[in-house]
């Protein structure tokens, strides 16, 4: 089977630095492509140009929403290109306006023992996926296309906490092998935490997400976990952590984003 995350991530080359298609619109939230999506794309053009290796951390500053169906140019310079560590700068403009920035590094991970002790946070106990509920656009009050893509469950926990929690899984629809950029995608994927403490807020778009790759996945569903304790003056911090089938933590992430009645255009 072909993937869907692979087919709808994959630009066609221009040249060495500069690449071109259209944004895909079964990975939107309503109207809008997901900040996720946006930033696989670059990061696929990004690989493409470095060779076969592995992304290790990225950092995204959005601009402006993307727009689907219309056609989209990502340009990337490699800035340093090491034996171990590569790291490339990058950006998605359409019509002439950047909507995305990307800094980002690529090496190897080979999930192998190094002979030192690890430290890693344990993955949190949860229902399975079958008794978790399924992320629906009733629950959101939005048209949320990406469910054709990536299936989301939510599990109801009860948490004595002061801060805005959500619990779940994750994994590709079609049941694509997830890679270290579709972790960048995961770590976008969930609906904002900030709802299990508010409800529906209104848009929450993102304006810097931070993304570090610690493992390689496991095959099978992947474990969230994404808290909000920060929120004030209109914005508010995420953070958020995936575990593969494992129980290894193979990604982190951190993201500042606004609290919105509508979507900007």
């Amino acid at each position: 089977m072909t993937s869907q995350f692979l087919n709808e991530t994959t630009f066609e080359r221009e040249s060495e630095n500069s690449w071109k298609g259209n944004l895909n619109e079964n990975w939107n939230i309503g109207s809008i492509p997901n900040g996720g999506y946006l930033l696989a794309v670059v990061l696929r053009a990004m690989q493409e140009q470095i060779g076969p290796k592995n992304l290790l951390s990225a950092n995204a500053h959005y601009l402006r929403p993307g727009v689907t169906k219309e056609e989209a140019r990502v340009e990337s310079v490699i800035l340093r290109k090491g034996s171990s560590i590569s790291t490339c700068s990058a950006s998605l403009a359409q019509h002439g306006k950047l909507s995305l920035q990307v800094l980002a590094a690529f090496g190897d991970l080979q999930n192998t023992d190094n002979g030192l002790a690890e430290l890693q946070l344990k993955s949190p106990s949860l229902p399975p996926p079958e008794e978790c509920q399924e992320r629906s656009s009733a629950t959101q009050g939005i048209e949320l296309p990406i469910q054709k893509r990536v299936d989301v469950r939510i599990a109801q926990l009860e948490k004595d906490s002061d801060r805005a929690e959500l619990y779940g899984w994750i994994k590709f629809c079609d049941s694509t092998a997830v890679d270290t950029l579709a972790l960048a995608l995961f770590s976008d994927a969930f609906p904002p935490s900030i709802f299990s403490k508010l409800g529906k807020v209104g848009w929450v778009p993102t304006v810097e997400l931070t993304i570090q790759v610690r493992r390689i996945p496991r095959e099978g569903w992947l474990m969230g976990h994404f808290f909000t304790d920060d929120l004030q003056n209109g914005t508010m911090i995420e953070t958020g952590r995936l575990w593969d089938s494992g129980g290894y933590l193979v990604a982190q992430s951190r993201q500042l984003a606004l609290i919105k009645s509508s979507p900007e255009n």
